[in-house]
């Protein structure tokens, strides 16, 4: 490893079980390719499970403490780590603990990062904020749509700088266009993603009316995890079930090998409410997925960036599924389209790229 900036703490101490905490493993282990790097969570969370269940070039250290408001077993702790590790460089995923760790920085050379990977809606400028947000030295988001949100949210400081590093991915290798349909009798559609409200599932099934009306054979495979119970969950099934076209609806759950729906599909529908930068979007657009969204938050930055997407007016149903029954009718062009976007993703999300943009901060 060649060593390029000094030790390096990436700290998240959430106790959920989402994409954050897994940002943060990721993150640590592409950072400890030029870095010495530390881990820093909380005992028994997800993410020390996440490390403790794999083999990573770096260490970790676990906290115990009981508030995310204020802890002093955290304060203490934090330093603690700080010290043994003679950390300089501070990248911080969380929001509610920055009011403990800034007593954790109190008095230490640190350059504070703090990582933005979802929208937030509370503005944080009273005089509590703007003090314990001194600290920080750069805000980094990983979608412009997020960069906006923080500057609007965000006490307003002379010294903090913010910029926009977007993740990278680590796709499979042997990834071809396909000229044609996977399944020439029947279009295959795939919506990949946590079964939760905002996520689009349901929008998705229900876009699917014109392809059925116009008599078009399709299938749609949702995918991702949720429980029978949860209420979203519940009313997916509900929904499904009283469709003239339930026959062609798959709700796989979770499956361990996403890569195996996203190869036989031809179209990623992804009706989401709200993104951040959103990893099965990027992942179909590497297999060459026509993929389709709704307009909001993230989803006109790929097109920015070059991708061949389709967006249609948030929020309408309607014109989902008109662009469904659109695309299936010129389906044979539309597929030789996006192959360009298989080559584009690893340029636009290559680890290399990361880590150069973040040699940029660390220092």
């Amino acid at each position: 490893m060649d060593i390029k900036t000094k030790p390096v703490a990436v700290m998240c101490f959430s106790s959920g079980t989402g994409g954050m905490e897994r940002s943060a493993v990721r993150l640590a282990e592409t950072l400890s390719r030029v870095s010495k790097v530390v881990l820093v969570c909380k005992r028994g969370s997800f993410v020390e499970q996440l490390y403790q269940q794999g083999s990573y070039p770096f260490k970790c250290e676990s906290v115990g403490f009981a508030s995310r408001t204020f802890s002093p077993a955290m304060l203490f702790g934090v330093r603690a780590i700080i010290d043994a590790h003679q950390i300089h460089n501070v990248i911080f995923f969380g929001a509610s603990e920055l009011k403990t760790l800034y007593f954790s920085f109190m008095g230490k050379l640190l350059n504070v990062t703090v990582w933005h990977g979802t929208t937030k809606s509370r503005p944080k400028r009273d005089a509590i904020h703007n003090q314990v947000y001194s600290c920080v030295d750069h805000h980094v988001a990983i979608s412009k749509h997020l960069d906006r949100n923080v500057r609007q949210i965000v006490p307003v400081r002379g010294k903090a700088e913010y910029r926009v590093i977007r993740p990278s991915f680590t796709f499979a290798d042997d990834i071809q266009g396909k000229p044609g349909l996977s399944d020439p009798q029947c279009l295959n559609i795939v919506h990949v993603g946590r079964v939760a409200h905002g996520k689009g599932q349901i929008d998705a099934v229900l876009a699917c009316r014109g392809l059925y009306e116009a008599g078009v054979k399709f299938a749609l495979w949702i995918v991702g995890g949720g429980e029978k119970g949860e209420q979203y969950m519940d009313e997916l099934i509900r929904v499904v079930e009283s469709l003239p076209y339930k026959e062609s609806i798959y709700l796989k759950g979770y499956v361990d090998d996403v890569n195996e729906y996203l190869k036989k599909a031809d179209v990623f529908l992804f009706p989401s409410s709200g993104e951040g930068m959103p990893g099965s979007y990027i992942e179909a657009l590497h297999h060459g997925l026509i993929c389709v969204s709704y307009d909001n938050t993230v989803f006109p930055e790929f097109q920015d960036m070059g991708f061949y997407t389709h967006i249609v007016e948030n929020q309408r149903v309607d014109k989902l599924s008109d662009k469904l029954c659109e695309l299936a009718s010129d389906i044979l062009s539309e597929k030789q389209k996006v192959n360009d976007n298989i080559h584009l993703s690893r340029k636009c999300f290559s680890t290399e790229r990361e880590i150069n943009d973040w040699l940029e901060v660390l220092e």
